[in-house]
Order: structure tokens, then sequence, then C-alpha cells
């Protein structure tokens, strides 16, 4: 299957954006809990899981599996929900980035959608 230069970027991109994320929080946790004094240990821990969880999504997209996709929204609604319980606004305003990635996402594949099984 051929898949479009664009959602391959898209996907690479992803890969390389959840991969720092999962150095942030687990190498970086140190800097995180300075940075963000109230934010609980348990919050980094989930959003570390999380973003093997994103990895693990991307990858199933890759393989041309429809579920990483469905997988991504979950996540993503659950992220920026956390997000907005430990943040605030602040923490909402972050997770629209995500959930527009998604929507790029999406738009991505929409052409392509029938060869995802």
């Amino acid at each position: 299957m051929n898949r479009p230069k664009f959602l391959t970027g898209w996907l690479i991109f992803m890969i390389i954006g959840n991969v720092f994320s999962l150095y942030s929080y687990t190498l970086g946790s140190d800097n995180i809990a300075k940075t963000l004094p109230n934010m609980p240990s348990w919050a980094i821990t989930v959003f570390a899981v999380g973003a093997v969880v994103n990895l693990f999504a991307v990858v199933m997209l890759w393989m041309w599996k429809k579920m990483g996709f469905y997988i991504l929204i979950g996540l993503a609604i659950v992220v920026a929900s956390l997000n907005g319980m430990l943040l605030g606004v602040a923490g909402v305003f972050a997770s629209l980035f995500s959930l527009i990635g998604v929507g790029i996402l999406y738009l991505a594949m929409k052409p392509v959608w029938q060869n995802f099984k």
C-alpha cells in the first residue's frame, strides 16, 4: 500500500514528539517537578505511560491498523481532561494542540482510510 507523503511525515513527526515527551516525563521529571511544584508525582507517571501508549498507537497506524487512531483519540481526551484538572485553563489551552494534532492526523488519513484495517 502506498502511504501519502504528508501522512508519512506526520506519523514520523508524531513518533519524534512522543519520544521527546517520554524522555521529558522520565529523565526530565525533576525539571517538571521544579517548574510545576503543585503537580502530583503520579501525574508525571500517567503522562509517561500515555507517551508510551501514544507511541504504540502511532506504530499501529504505521502498520495500517485503524485501532491506533481510536487509541490516539481516547488518549488525547484523557490527557486533555487531566491537564484541565491539574493545570486549569493553561492545561486546557495546551491540550488543544494535541486535539488539533489528532484532527490533522484524521485529515491526513482520510484519503487512504479504506487501506486501514
